[in-house]
């Protein structure tokens, strides 16, 4: 490679990185304009807070007046700022990128190749496939296990397809345990989530610790089964998601021990053997 093609390939990578960065900046200020939407409510009951008064709430009785007009205003100058920024969102995804929000099939024939080899992809204008839908599968998982509001960041998830085009290469040059045992390493190491809501129910999924490892073991292993086609028609990628954390709620423990000792190749026969459970 000439030094020329080097220079363009290091531009070409910055260019996703920066525009993934300029959207993760609009996410995070309207997760945290959804934050200070419920200020209003902060040190009040749960059950309180999570209904909405038929009439303006009434201050505690622990809080000065002048301090509860405040976060009141807070709360509903956030609320006004978020509809603002979802509707310019929506309308820019709308008349510019229609597909934008579309979820990368896992059932799509021939997916796991091409999720590897978009790991050497850079464009400024099209999202790298491995950058869809790994974020696009995080957010699914999340909205199935979660409460919102919660924060994926894009360009984190895009840190980890950059690292893994330095480590491995881009393709499947080895096996789909192997490759998919090195993405988990790389994407639990950057932690696109960087907050992850409260847990939606009880189950092991949604109350465990570490959700960067147990939404994207989902996300890796729901692309090594769908490898096998499409169990059911009426079956959709959310609940496909469902019934790949269910199957491996009881192996969780164990891929955390071997991505906390940077095991790949242990890593790698795990997953093989997950797949063997399919």
């Amino acid at each position: 490679m000439t030094t020329a093609s080097r220079h363009q390939d290091t531009l070409a990578s910055h260019a996703v990185c920066a525009a993934a960065g300029a959207r993760d900046s609009v996410r995070t200020a309207q997760f945290f304009m959804r934050i200070l939407s419920g200020a209003e409510y902060w040190g009040r009951p749960l059950e309180a807070a999570g209904q909405a008064p038929a009439r303006p709430a009434a201050p505690p009785a622990d809080i000065r007046p002048g301090g509860y007009l405040l976060a009141a205003l807070v709360s509903r100058l956030a609320r006004i700022a978020d509809r603002l920024t979802t509707w310019s969102v929506n309308l820019s995804i709308t008349l510019f990128a229609p597909e934008w929000r579309k979820l990368p099939s896992p059932f799509t024939h021939g997916i796991m190749n091409e999720v590897a080899a978009a790991i050497r992809a850079d464009s400024f204008l099209v999202n790298p496939l491995f950058n869809a839908y790994f974020y696009r599968a995080a957010i699914h998982i999340l909205r199935r296990y979660r409460t919102p509001p919660f924060l994926v960041l894009e360009h984190r998830v895009d840190a980890a397809r950059r690292t893994l085009l330095a480590d491995i290469g881009a393709g499947l040059n080895g096996s789909e345990p192997d490759f998919l045992a090195h993405a988990i390493m790389a994407l639990v190491e950057v932690a696109p989530i960087a907050r992850a809501g409260k847990p939606r129910d009880a189950s092991v999924i949604a109350r465990t610790d570490d959700q960067n490892l147990t939404v994207y073991a989902i996300a890796c292993i729901a692309l090594l089964f769908a490898e096998q086609g499409k169990p059911a028609d009426e079956l959709d990628e959310d609940q496909f998601f469902a019934v790949v954390g269910a199957l491996i709620a009881p192996r969780l423990p164990v891929i955390e021990s071997l991505v906390a000792k940077r095991d790949v190749a242990g890593l790698a026969r795990e997953l093989a053997e997950i797949q063997g459970m399919y």
